[in-house]
């Protein structure tokens, strides 16, 4: 299943999403590509989280809607 960015804006900027990293939809704009990356906690965020003992999943996502 293949990802229409057409769909998905920037979660940073609004502009117009031309990739999918660090768990985020985001531009070509390297400030927002590094601000998901912080959001994330880098490519290991979700073991970073696990040693601290907080969920892997974080809390928003983690919901039962």
């Amino acid at each position: 299943m293949a990802i229409n960015f057409d769909d998905y804006e920037c979660q940073y900027c609004g502009r117009p999403c031309t990739n999918f990293v660090f768990a985020a939809f985001v531009c070509d704009d390297p400030e927002c590509i590094e601000k998901a990356r912080i959001d994330r906690g880098g490519p290991g965020g979700h073991m970073k989280r696990k040693a601290e003992g907080k969920p892997i999943l974080p809390e928003d996502l983690d919901r039962d809607d």
